[in-house]
Formats: structure tokens, sequence, C-alpha cells
């Protein structure tokens, strides 16, 4: 052998032992430094789970009367560990299993199937170990079928199963929710810490959503031991599943009821159609949701066993009104004289405005080439503030605004420099709550707008090019043509100046119109519940408690503060005084509704508004807190595209109060007050029932016709 030889050979072995060195070193490491951790593996790659889906919790009212609960069901499920293992992969069983519930084979196969990224629904997101359900709510027949022909049905199942039910159909629907099956990127994100599984069920609305750990519980899960082929060989281990807790709220099932009805009511007055309204009622005390409503709603038991995509399309679609938006808490717009309580704040906290002091009240104000009027043009002379809330006078407001607006510097586009804008009425609205989410415990929650000078140049920098796009190209979808010219004038306007806060703005928005104010129903009864109680702005919360099914209270949900308004006592107290004229005081707005109200036993406060909206009808909204004198409950309803906030909002609220309070009919929260104590819930799951006395069943029936009346 030469040298070149014994070279080659010598570098053939110092490879061969790098390589067997290597090769020992990721031995050593793969048994010995990781073994455990690959134990692990090994043993969970044997190990298959089982779940069991715990009990969810009920969600009650304030007196322990069920809003949504669990029945049982008969369900009828394919084992897919026992049918693949046949001969003709359950083939056979699949037909005969097809005429006894009525759904097609194919139909059937396509439920059983797994979900994976080319396999959408109808399939099988769960387990491959997991019986899956094809058929709910069976007949004890069709059920008994497949029980008494096991032969027949092997790897078929019938049992009784636990589903959501929503007892009382759409009542209270945007707010109680529905549960809809985990995503996988939910599974990824939170799985581990939420305890989800492939076949979990959770909230993804309302309160099923906003307090899903609540009322979940704790799924059962057995671990089955299975062998290289997938045959179950054995139990490693079993966790029963434990019960979700019950959540109590200060919602009431009689005051819902009858705020539902009552917006119904005057939806069907007014045509039907697709036509939107949506009320509040607020404890004004602790900020409890007593009632929210919106209407068009929809049922949620349509999402049990899965939402088809004509469904949700029917319930997303804005020719249907949207029924999933809750306009009570998700929709906003301008709230008309409803707003004037935030002038009148400003009035005499900063603008130096006396209680006994006198402002024309004259019929029009004209601020540059803007006239604006009154309602119907009329006229009251010199009146005090009280009386301006009373009949609703918008001169005295737009004076207000246009004096603090030249104090301000006008459109401060001259000579400067100007001092920083007080900016008196934007500020007071947003002490008051508006521009920004209550804190309401329900998901996707409104802010509205409340813009000042630096937001309307923000708004403008962002659509100048659209302004002046349109300025040049019009408004060619417009098919009237007064109106495109309209559109297009005023986009040539924006397009140049549109950074402004020009006069108009400034005077619209103190009574509650134009482009830079749009609040909600709920963030209005909030402001309105702070005026009433002297000041303090509560977040709105529905859920009351926690309770354990056992009854044993887990968790109390206190009241929660937002602020406190930055309006003394005093003037707090004559806005009070003013409000309750506007139902009890001549030429009040509301007085030909609650003319023949008990004023003696329930005075109400209110403001109604009217506020004008492009192309449609006028919004109808009425503000109000009861009694007038001690306030317990604040009352907000918004009508739009009807009429007057006199015609349509403010008779709505007059029923509202009637089902509360018991006149002409059994109270609703007898005594005038909400519960103090929660529901008693037994140790067995059933809850204890409950009964007050009617102190107002003496009072007579109370109707009243609308009629006109400013807003």
């Amino acid at each position: 052998m030469n040298d070149r030889m014994r070279i080659r050979v010598l570098l053939l072995r110092v490879l061969v032992l790098s390589l067997l060195a290597t090769l020992g070193a990721r031995l050593w490491v793969l048994q010995v430094l990781d073994g455990d951790h690959y134990r692990r593996v090994a043993e969970t790659n044997r190990v298959r789970e089982v779940v069991t889906p715990a009990t969810r919790g009920m969600i009650l009212d304030d007196r322990g009367q069920p809003l949504v609960r669990n029945r049982t069901s008969l369900v009828i499920s394919v084992n897919r560990s026992a049918t693949d293992r046949q001969d003709d992969q359950g083939k056979a069983v699949l037909a005969r299993l097809a005429g006894v519930i009525g759904t097609p084979a194919d139909e059937l196969t396509r439920r059983i199937r797994f979900c994976t990224a080319q396999v959408k629904p109808p399939c099988w997101n769960g387990s491959p170990y997991q019986p899956v359900p094809v058929a709910k709510d069976v007949s004890p027949q069709q059920a008994l079928a497949v029980i008494e022909h096991p032969d027949r049905f092997p790897g078929v199942s019938a049992d009784l199963q636990a589903v959501r039910e929503y007892q009382h159909g759409s009542l209270a629907a945007h707010e109680l929710g529905y549960l809809a099956p985990v995503t996988q990127d939910q599974l990824d994100k939170q799985g581990d810490e939420k305890g989800y599984h492939l076949n979990s069920l959770i909230g993804v609305a309302g309160l099923e959503n906003t307090y899903d750990d609540e009322l979940r519980g704790a799924d059962g899960v057995e671990r089955l031991e299975v062998d290289r082929f997938g045959r179950v060989a054995g139990t490693a281990s079993t966790t029963a599943p434990v019960s979700g807790d019950h959540l109590v709220l200060n919602l009431d099932l009689g005051v819902q009821q009858a705020t539902e009805q009552a917006l119904q009511d005057t939806i069907n007055q007014l045509g039907g159609g697709n036509r939107t309204a949506s009320a509040v009622v607020l404890d004004v005390r602790t900020g409890g949701g007593v009632a929210m409503a919106s209407l068009p709603s929809y049922n949620p038991s349509v999402f049990v066993g899965g939402v088809s995509e004509q469904d949700y399309r029917a319930l997303s679609d804005p020719a249907n009104g949207i029924p999933l938006l809750s306009r009570a808490y998700q929709g906003s717009g301008a709230a008309g004289s409803t707003f004037k309580v935030v002038s009148t704040a400003v009035a005499m906290q900063n603008l130096g405005a006396k209680g006994d002091q006198h402002f024309d009240c004259a019929p029009t104000l004209q601020i540059g080439d803007q006239v604006f009027h009154n309602f119907d043009g009329e006229s009251a002379g010199p009146i005090t503030l009280h009386q301006a809330l009373v009949i609703s006078c918008d001169v005295i407001f737009d004076q207000f605004a246009y004096d603090s607006w030249l104090a301000d510097g006008g459109l401060r586009n001259g000579r400067g420099p100007y001092s920083p804008p007080k900016e008196y009425f934007v500020r007071m609205a947003e002490a008051m709550g508006f521009g920004k989410a209550t804190g309401l415990d329900l998901p996707g929650e409104a802010e509205g707008s409340v813009v000042d000078r630096a937001g309307a140049k923000a708004i403008w920098e962002d659509l100048k090019d659209s302004y002046c796009r349109r300025a040049k190209n019009g408004y060619p979808e417009e098919h009237d043509p007064v109106k495109a010219e309209r559109f297009r004038k005023y986009a040539a306007e924006a397009c140049v100046d549109g950074y402004l806060y020009n006069a108009g703005a400034a005077t619209q928005f103190a009574i509650g119109q134009g482009q830079y104010l749009s609040l909600s129903p709920l963030q209005l009864a909030t402001a309105y519940a702070a005026i009433a109680n002297g000041g303090t702005l509560w977040k709105p919360s529905l859920a009351k408690a926690a309770v354990a099914p056992d009854g044993r209270v887990v968790r109390t949900f206190q009241p929660r503060k937002a602020g406190t308004l930055p309006v003394s006592p005093e003037n707090l107290a004559y806005i009070r005084a003013g409000l309750r004229g506007v139902t009890s005081e001549g030429g009040g707005t509301a007085t030909g509704i609650f003319g023949d109200w008990p004023s003696n036993i329930v005075p109400i406060a209110a403001k109604t508004g009217t506020a004008e909206v492009e192309g449609k009808g006028d919004t109808s909204w009425f503000a109000s807190f009861a009694p007038a004198d001690d306030p317990r409950f604040a009352v907000v309803v918004t009508i739009p595209d009807s009429g007057t906030g006199a015609e349509y909002a403010a008779p709505v609220a007059k029923r509202i109060y009637q089902a509360i309070y018991g006149v002409g009919q059994p109270a609703a929260m007898p005594g005038g007050k909400a519960p103090t104590t929660l529901p008693k819930i037994n140790r067995d799951g059933t809850i204890a029932a409950t009964s007050a006395a009617d102190p107002f069943a003496s009072v007579g029936t109370v109707v009243a016709a609308p009629v006109s009346a400013p807003g």
C-alpha cells in the first residue's frame, strides 16, 4: 500500500469515527438528556381525549327568573372510531340511519368528516374519538329505533344532552348573546389558558361572551389509551365536568318585556317594515341596566347547533334593519333637544347665567347667512332657562353657543396668536360621558363622537382629497339634481376651508344637532342618570352576581364609578326642576302625554328631542328619570325616521313607567325599587319563588293620545 492509499484509509477511518461519535452523542441526548421529554411525548401520542362538556350556567334576571337555561335534547351521534373499522367504513350504517332520521346519507357523511383547512363546515371539529352529533331533538321513536337495534346501528348512539335554551325567544337577544364553536385561532392562543377543547362552545356575543369564563365551567376529560392502530386499549384518567356558575342580572324580565312590546307596537303604528327603535332603562343609583332593547331583534336559538349562512346573511342585512346590531349601545346619532341639559349646565356653570335671569326666546336667530329657528318659528319672549327647558326654546341656546364661539376666537383664521379655546360645550359633553364608551359589560359598544376644533381639522385633513374630487366630479349617483348640486357646493366649500370650526356648527352642537355630535341611547341614559343622582356618572352594568349551582355567591359585581359631573349641586337641582316642568307645567313639550299621569305619586322629569336627519324623517327622542323628587330609574327612548319626541318616543317611555310602577297593571318593580338582595338558588339548583306587594295597583289606567309638540 503506497502513501497515497494510506492517507485515504486514514481519512476514511477518521470520518467513520466522527460519524459514530456524532450518532452516539445524539443517541445520548435523545435517550438520557431529553429522555423524559420524549417519553412524555410518546405517552401523549398514545393517549386520546374524549371531552364531556360541562353544563353551562343559567342567566337569570334580578328576581331569579331564567332568561337563558339548558334543556335536555335527544341526540343521535355517530362514533367514527367504531364505524371506520367496519368493512365499508360505516356506509351501510349511515344509509340505515338516514332512513330513520330523515336526513340524506351524503349529508350525514359530510357532518361526520373531520374539519381541515380544505374541508369546511358541515364537518366535525372535535376529537376523532368523540361521538359526532348528527341529529338533535329527535323523537323518542327515532331514538328507540337506534337503541333497540344495536346490531343494525353499530357505532351509533342515542342519549340525552344539554343544549342552550333561550326560552323567551328574541327577548333581550342583543344583551344575552349566543354561543358558537371555538375557532382554531382561539384554540391556539387561549386553549391552554381557558381550557378550550376542539368541540368547545363559547360565547361570541352579549353576556354569553363577556362572562363566558363564569358561565362555561370546566369540561370533563376522559383520557383513552390507544394502540398504534388507533384502537382503544384502556382508560388513563377521568376528570368529571364542573358546572358553570349562574349569572344574576340587574335586568328585570317584566320591564324588558314591557319595553320591547311598547317599541314594537310603535313600530307597527309607523307601518312596520325594517324600521328601528331602541330604549334603555338604568338604575340611577348604581348604573345597573334594568332593561335594554333594540328592534329589530333576533332569536339566539338560531345559533344553537350552528347558524346557516342564509340565516346569518339575513341577520346582517341592512334591508332587514341589521337585526344583529343593537341600536341601544352599538348605534349613535344626533340627540336633538335632549342635549339641552348639557347646554344649560354650560350656561350656568361656565357662562355666568343665573336661574332667575331672562333671555329672549325670539322666533329666529341669524348668524352670518344662516337663520336658526325655534320649532315652528314660535316665540316666547324673555324667559328663564327653566322655561327654556320646559318649552324647548332653541334660540336661547343657539345664542349662548354663538357667544361662546366668538369668545374662543370665532373661525380663528386671522392674525394670531390666540389663547387656547375653552370650548365649554364640547368639554361639558365629554364630562357627561359622550364621545367615549360608557364601560358597559357587553362587547362592541359604540363610542359616538364629540368633535372639537382640533378634531374637526384632523377630520378635514383625512377627507380633503375626497372633498376636492367631489367638488370637481359632483355626485352622479344622486338622482335628485337639486340635492346633487347642494352636495357638490358643500364639497367645494369643504375642499377650501373645511378645517374651520364655523359658527353654524357650534350653534347646532348646542341643540344636539350637526355633524360634530353623535351619541348612543345608553350614553344619554348614563348622563341623565348622573343629573338625577346628583352628579355621579356610573359605568352601566347588566351583571349583578355570579352564583354557584349550589347557591353559593361566587362573585358580586359592584357599581363602577366613571366620573363626577363638573356642575354644582345647585345647578343640577335647577336642571332637574326644569325637566320636571316638561311633563307637568303649562307649555311643557310632554304635558300632552303625561297630563293624566299620577304626578302626585310618581313625578316624571324629562326632555323631548327631535333630531333632523338628511333624507329621512325626524328621529324621536325622550330622555327622563323618575320619581323626579327621589330618582330611581332613567328611561331613554329613540325611534328614528318617525317624528317629534313627544309624538312617538314619549308614549313608549310612559308605557315603560306604567310597567315599572304598576299604573293600571301589576308592577314589574313593586315599590318602585329594584331588588336589593340576590334571588335564592337552592342546593339542588332550583330557584326560590319571589313575590312582593304592589302599592300602585289602585292607580287607574293612564292612556293619552300622542300630540304634536316641539322637541
